[in-house]
């Protein structure tokens, strides 16, 4: 395991920034004393990221003195990662703070939402450390202030006196309008097993498209409905137009072209700059895997503001029926949607943005039968949603909170998509057919191994039909009967039944 310590370069970029870092102090009094172990606790952390991105803060119990604590060592909770040391000079004043940026630096570690940070000495002695589940609401630090056990804390206080969460009333919420549901891992096993699957979308054929945010890899996967099992059948590692970078893949969804969108956050291979954009890939028809250059980049970065390196594009969903077509952009960092078309040359031109009562827009779903875009949060926000319709001017929302399913725990879902599909039933003696709706979501921590969740409704109304085999076509003669029947001329009509398809319902 390598160490890295705090380069001067990036603590200059760092300044540049506007964020205040530990610099060593310089004096002419007589150098500050070694900290030990008793005088150093990890006080406060910020694990989702502030403008700059995630850091940790250390206080100084010794309220006499500056304490020295150079060769001092940070680590996360994943032992792959190379600490972070404290260059000589690194002093704490006395009953004071020092905050220290983790992810600002490309050799760097993020926090992640189910992670640890561990604080040592320069001899390798354990200082302090501590674990959270789930990225705090706002941050996670020791109340009361220095000496308490950590908590969810009421604001972010970096460098300064942490803050208690004031009580307050329970949010009220509308139960998941799908329920009831059994939730139950995807068994794909390999990748899925392990963290960092971020976006999910279902396309109009049933095949699903998932994206991790570490390895910026788009999965394919295909379905079969007699098994009810997902399959592995295609894998891609994103780069951008250049074909240089890897992408922090946070959301995907299928275009109206047939085209790949996939929203980022940032460069993995920069982690500590924000990149949001989205990019679009074309998928090959001569191969199933490899790497897969983005044939555009829409940067987004005008209308998110600046935001932290791990608080960009979280989500992105195609929205066929708005404004001729348009995607809806969620933001993590400011819990924002941007409506944006786009354009030639990377052009973006934004149509509506709304302000989302969510620290962070994780998820984004369109269901085109209902019309409804349904806007989520992580478990951050216990996994509530709430859902909005196009009026034919902009998008609007009644503003009803929804909880998550009532069999899904508190994951960190960073990832959700149904898909409406159809199934053979019987009404008395003849054959009909019934609509079910399929769900997935995608697992940034992968609990208990699973990276990929999924369920399904029970089917509907029973209604007279017929539904083939591969599922979801109405044979265009039965199509014609039905206008029939609602008194409509099929003359014209029929003379077109030669040129006409089997027509997709599911």
């Amino acid at each position: 395991m390598r160490s890295r310590t705090l380069l001067s370069g990036v603590l200059s970029t760092l300044l540049a920034a506007g964020a205040t870092v530990g610099l060593p102090t310089v004096s002419a009094a007589a150098p500050a004393p070694a900290a030990t172990a008793a005088d150093i606790v990890i006080n406060e952390v910020e694990s989702n990221g502030d403008p700059v991105g995630d850091w940790v803060e250390l206080a100084n119990l010794d309220t006499d003195q500056d304490l020295d604590i150079s060769g001092w060592t940070l680590i996360d909770g994943d032992p792959t990662h190379d600490p972070i040391v404290f260059p000589s000079g690194t002093t704490i004043e006395s009953g004071g703070y020092r905050s220290f940026y983790t992810d600002v630096d490309p050799d760097y570690f993020g926090l992640g939402g189910n992670d640890s940070v561990t604080l040592r000495d320069a001899d390798g002695n354990l200082v302090d450390s501590t674990t959270w589940s789930g990225h705090a609401a706002v941050t996670w630090g020791r109340i009361p202030d220095m000496t308490g056990d950590f908590a969810v804390t009421g604001e972010s206080t970096r460098d300064a006196r942490n803050v208690a969460a004031v009580a307050q009333e329970p949010i009220v919420t509308s139960l998941w309008p799908f329920d009831p549901l059994t939730v139950s891992p995807a068994a794909l096993g390999g990748d899925f097993a392990e963290d960092d699957m971020s976006g999910v979308d279902i396309a109009a054929d049933g095949t699903a498209y998932v994206v991790n945010n570490g390895t910026g890899t788009l999965y394919v996967l295909d379905y079969d409905r007699a098994a009810g099992t997902y399959s592995l059948s295609r894998t891609f590692v994103l780069r951008y137009p250049d074909g240089s970078g890897l992408p922090d893949a946070e959301g995907v969804t299928v275009g109206s072209d047939g085209a790949i969108y996939v929203a980022t956050e940032r460069n993995n291979n920069a982690g500590g700059t924000s990149r949001p954009s989205v990019l679009r890939f074309d998928l090959p028809a001569d191969r199933d895997s490899g790497t897969l250059a983005a044939t555009d980049e829409y940067s987004l970065s005008s209308l998110t503001g600046q935001v932290g390196a791990n608080g960009g594009l979280e989500a992105i969903e195609f929205l066929p029926e708005a404004w001729g077509g348009a995607f809806a952009v969620g933001v993590e960092g400011t819990g924002k949607v941007h409506f944006v078309q786009f354009g030639e040359a990377g052009a973006v031109t934004e149509l509506q943005t709304f302000t989302s009562p969510f620290q962070g827009v994780m998820a984004l779903d369109h269901d085109e039968t209902s019309g409804t875009l349904r806007v989520l949060c992580d478990e951050v926000c216990e996994g509530r949603s709430i859902e909005m319709t196009f009026d034919g001017t902009g998008f609007v929302t009644d503003g009803t909170l929804y909880a998550r399913p009532a069999g899904m725990a508190n994951l960190a879902n960073e990832g959700f998509a149904a898909h409406r599909e159809t199934v053979e039933c019987t009404v008395g003696d003849a054959q009909g057919i019934a609509e079910r709706v399929r769900f997935l979501w995608a697992d940034d921590a992968a609990a208990d191994g699973a990276g990929l969740r999924t369920a399904v409704t029970a089917p509907g109304e029973c209604l007279e039909g017929d539904d083939d085999e591969d599922g979801g076509l109405l044979d265009p003669g039965a199509l014609l009967g039905s206008l029939e029947g609602l008194g409509i001329d099929t003359g014209s009509v029929a003379d077109l039944l030669p040129a006409l398809p089997a027509l997709p319902v599911g």
